[in-house]
């Protein structure tokens, strides 16, 4: 305690260096703190979008179904069962289900205007457009209690009303490029050869169609969201001959956190003939890319942190040099090396302490202040509109509080040791 009192009363000897070196500790944890707080909202828009806009947290297939999704297994079928859904949302921490059929089809506009009288091709500008697209089938009523930003963020006209319309939501891009035309819900439905079809494959490889009208669009959740989109329910069924039927089934769960949990329990439930995984089993590249994001960031705060101490470290060095004669008195009078070295760490470890603690509490106000205001910004990927909202975490302000005072107290050391090297006559006779 002695010594930790004589390290205090040095550190006020020289105000000014201690300020400025007091200054650079609480920038560095202030930045550190806001920039971690700004990535860990940005991960949580990511992660919602995907969930909420996509995927649901926990899905349920029969085993094999996602070994083989590419090539939309639809014989890998299960039961459009109440009874079944019933079983799936009394597992804990289930809120909502709802069914689904995944599945690859196409898309045909119709000609923009009849081919000329005299039985010339129309012109390219003219003719309508095909192109492949991954539907999702979907109950509108069911989707919209998991997946709540699907529905909720039609971009341009409206979410079919139910399973059985003969409507489709489109991705906007998508849209944009077929040039679909979009059902005006004042006007009657133009003639059947002005209507969109809609075709794909049944589980036998038949070629089948329905008319529909593109009711809405969707903007982009996720990467590779670009080629997808919504189709009725029971319209699906229909087209795929699946009366009854469904590919998979998507589940909401609160809090997010249980979704292991509610994994496992399902699994345990279900058997060996369905198989269960999170949406992070579904869709590894988010996990991978807020994996970078967190190894880049571990390299930028190092090296940010990295400079702060080297301020330290030449600010302690300045020290040791103007009190070159005080350190000769305290040897010659009996004072042993190693507390010489213990007291330096000690300046260190004061100074690191009294930064990290206030970089920590106007870090931490920085980032409710953002986070009360938001950060509009879309997320990689995505053209939806994404409020970041920053948020940072008990656990790393807990390691910016030891961490910091911990770091300037290593960073301190080489000047400690300098200093306890220093013969008491030599340090005596400095100027």
């Amino acid at each position: 305690m002695t010594l930790l009192k004589v390290a205090s009363r040095n550190l006020r000897r020289n105000r000014r260096r201690t300020t400025i070196t007091l200054v650079a500790l609480v920038v560095g944890v202030v930045v550190l703190v806001g920039l971690r707080g700004f990535i860990n909202g940005q991960q949580r828009v990511l992660v919602e979008n995907l969930i909420q806009g996509r995927l649901g947290a926990v899905q349920v297939h029969r085993a094999g179904y996602v070994k083989n999704v590419l090539s939309s297994p639809l014989t890998l079928d299960m039961a459009d069962d109440p009874g079944f859904r019933a079983r799936l949302a009394r597992v804990p921490h289930v809120t909502a289900v709802a069914p689904r059929i995944e599945f690859g089809a196409m898309v045909s506009t119709p000609d923009k205007r009849p081919p000329p009288d005299d039985g010339s091709p129309l012109p390219e500008a003219d003719q309508g457009k095909t192109s492949f697209f991954i539907a999702t089938a979907v109950d509108p009523a069911l989707e919209a209690k998991v997946t709540p930003r699907r529905t909720e963020l039609v971009t341009v006209g409206h979410m079919f009303p139910d399973a059985q319309a003969s409507q489709v939501v489109l991705n906007a891009e998508f849209a944009s490029g077929l040039e679909a035309p979009l059902l005006d819900p004042a006007r009657p439905l133009p003639p059947v050869e002005q209507q969109t079809a809609l075709l794909a494959g049944d589980r036998d490889g038949a070629l089948n169609g329905e008319n529909v009208m593109l009711s809405g669009t969707l903007p982009s959740f996720s990467p590779g969201d670009k080629r997808n989109g919504l189709v009725p329910l029971g319209l699906a069924q229909k087209l795929l001959r699946m009366e009854g039927r469904v590919t998979e089934y998507a589940l909401a769960v609160e809090p997010l956190e249980a979704a292991p949990t509610v994994r496992a329990a399902l699994q345990a439930e279900l058997g060996p003939d369905y198989e269960v995984h999170t949406w992070d089993e579904l869709f590894p590249f988010i996990k991978s890319l807020t994996g970078t994001q967190d190894f880049v960031f571990s390299i930028v705060s190092g090296v940010f942190l990295a400079v702060v101490l080297l301020g330290v470290v030449n600010a302690m060095l300045m020290t040791v040099l103007e009190r070159t004669r005080e350190i000769g008195t305290m040897l010659a009078v009996g004072m042993r090396r190693r507390q010489i070295v213990t007291l330096f760490i000690l300046e260190g470890l004061v100074i690191g302490t009294i930064g990290a603690s206030l970089g920590v509490v106007l870090g931490s106000l920085l980032t409710l202040y953002l986070n009360h205001q938001g950060i509009p910004l879309p997320s990689p990927g995505a053209t939806v509109p994404s409020i970041v909202r920053p948020f940072i975490t008990a656990r790393f302000l807990l390691a910016a509080l030891v961490g910091a005072p911990v770091g300037a107290a290593l960073a301190t050391l080489w000047p400690a040791l300098r200093a306890a090297a220093l013969r008491p006559v030599e340090a005596l006779q400095s100027p």
